[in-house]
């Protein structure tokens, strides 16, 4: 019983780091995307004319790079944390200072993907548009709500990470430089 516990365990961590890992080349992808076009509307503007539409573009694949850092930010504990105080108590202040912090983010994340949720329902719904290249703004919401889903279930991982190290009574080990 605990080898096929443990076992689902692992596969779940290494689908988690997995899926943060990916998140993080596809953010990455998105500021690379974001940084060509700015070159090219700068050159374009000492040259001919900027790229139409650029800035637009730029200020969606930034947002994206953002939802997408999240999940490796949460996994690897890299959220800030002031345990000034807490330290002192010891290792089982810190482990519940941890639990709770991570279930506050769980809970945070939770609401704020409900409200992205209903906020890309509206922008699908009334057909809005952007002003230069008339994309639909409902797109980027999309894809920005597929990131806060993965965030979220990257958050409730950590959650069960921290209750497991807990029973095997473990310390909760933050990032480096986290807290």
């Amino acid at each position: 019983m605990a080898n096929s516990t443990s076992s689902s365990f692992e596969r779940l961590e290494r689908a988690s780091h997995a899926l943060a890992g990916a998140l993080v080349a596809f953010g990455g992808l998105c500021l690379m995307v974001a940084c060509g076009l700015t070159v090219l509307s700068i050159v374009g503007s000492l040259t001919i004319r900027p790229l139409p539409g650029e800035i637009e573009l730029v200020e969606a694949l930034c947002g994206l790079a953002v939802f997408a850092f999240l999940p490796y930010c949460q996994l690897k504990r890299g959220h800030v944390g002031v345990d000034l105080i807490i330290s002192a108590f010891g290792p089982k202040a810190m482990n519940f200072t941890q639990v709770v912090g991570d279930v506050l983010i769980a809970v945070l994340l939770g609401l704020v993907t409900w409200r992205h949720f209903v906020g890309t329902m509206d922008k699908f719904g009334n057909g809005e548009i952007t002003p230069l290249l008339l994309i639909p703004v409902w797109w980027g919401y999309a894809v920005a709500l597929v990131l806060l889903f993965a965030n979220l279930i990257i958050c409730l991982f950590v959650v069960v990470a921290d209750i497991r190290d807990i029973r095997n009574r473990r310390t909760i080990v933050a990032s480096l430089g986290a807290h």
